[in-house]
């Protein structure tokens, strides 16, 4: 049975399947023990193993079928919101992997480029190492050092070993300036997914699968602002609903929300959800484009329609500007190639 860490013992058919047993396994202090980590020279196996955790096998109909989910560490929508999406699909959600039919992957696995001996998440699966040293610890001397010796693992150096250990009390074994950091469950997990019929899905797909989604209409738009421009209760409920929003629908809805209701970019960093959203729905860039910008934005991404288009046109034409009045006239009409947008059919 395995856990939630990232730190498992390293299975030698996964070690073997990726062609990785000869590569050294380190060790990475935590509070309680030295956890093993994989670290390979060998970028295109770990972008191999990276590209199985994280791309989808399967779509918004196909992942119907499947019983139990693991969700890999790190993912930027809460567990909650998950667990509640894949249950009205039957679905639940595990903590041991080795359960689960389905992985709700995701490219939050590995975070930017860990350097210069800075401390290794926990929660990170992989990920490349730059300019890190390791040591062996010291049998003869008490607290980390031994701890390290103790563990038999040749172990790399953080803050965890240096805010406790003078830098030049310890015995540096090696350098590893530019190596790829691998954990057992990336590895294990990939060998499963690859040798198996466990697959992936992402939680765009999961959430935008669920009957719970709200589209944002002019009733609703309302009432979230009228909500928002409140305080207490009616406010934590319009933070709660925004998340469930429909992103794909009604775009000039959701820029018009995302200029008269900007604030809520600054509204609670530790809400998970409404973070995701904010950033899948493109609502920080909405909020920096005129109604031009979107049109043409929705234009080249094929998205513009003639709800969208009558809605925002208007609004584009108000900040027509004329001068020389006195000694002209003017005719202002929409391009022909935008008057099919103002046609009745």
């Amino acid at each position: 049975m395995a856990n939630k860490s990232v730190y498992q013992d390293f299975d030698t058919d996964a070690l073997a399947y990726f062609a990785l047993e000869s590569d050294t396994i380190y060790g990475v202090l935590s509070n309680t023990e030295c956890n093993k980590v994989l670290c390979t020279q060998d970028q295109t196996t770990y972008e191999k193993i990276n590209s199985i955790l994280t791309v989808p096998t399967e779509n918004d109909q196909t992942f119907r079928t499947k019983k139990k989910a693991f969700i890999l560490p790190k993912c930027n929508v809460s567990q909650d919101r998950l667990k509640a999406a894949l249950k009205e699909h039957g679905i639940t959600v595990t903590n041991d992997y080795e359960l689960a039919d389905l992985i709700i992957g995701h490219e939050e696995i590995s975070t930017h480029k860990l350097q210069n001996a800075e401390n290794i998440p926990s929660t990170v699966m992989m990920n490349k190492l730059w300019n890190y040293e390791t040591t062996k610890g010291d049998a003869n001397k008490l607290g980390v050092l031994k701890k390290i010796s103790d563990s038999g693992l040749e172990c790399i150096l953080t803050p965890k070993i240096t805010d406790n250990v003078r830098y030049y009390d310890i015995d540096i074994e090696d350098s590893l300036y530019d190596t790829w950091m691998i954990t057992g469950m990336a590895l294990n997990l990939a060998h499963i997914i690859d040798t198996t019929d466990v697959s992936v899905i992402d939680p765009e797909t999961v959430l935008h699968a669920s009957a719970t989604k709200m589209t944002l209409d002019e009733e609703l738009f309302n009432d979230l602002k009228a909500q928002l421009n409140a305080y207490g209760d009616d406010k934590a409920l319009a933070l709660k609903i925004i998340p469930t929003i429909d992103y794909k629908k009604n775009y000039h809805l959701l820029w018009q929300f995302s200029q008269d209701c900007s604030s809520i970019t600054y509204a609670d960093n530790r809400d998970k959800d409404l973070q995701y959203w904010l950033k899948e729905s493109g609502f920080l860039d909405f909020e920096r484009k005129s109604a031009q910008d979107m049109i043409l934005w929705l234009e080249q991404e094929e998205k513009l329609d003639k709800v969208t288009f009558r809605y925002l046109e208007p609004i584009v034409r108000k900040e027509i500007s004329i001068h020389n009045r006195d000694l002209y006239t003017f005719k202002v009409a929409v391009k022909k190639e935008y008057q099919k947008y103002l046609k009745n059919d």
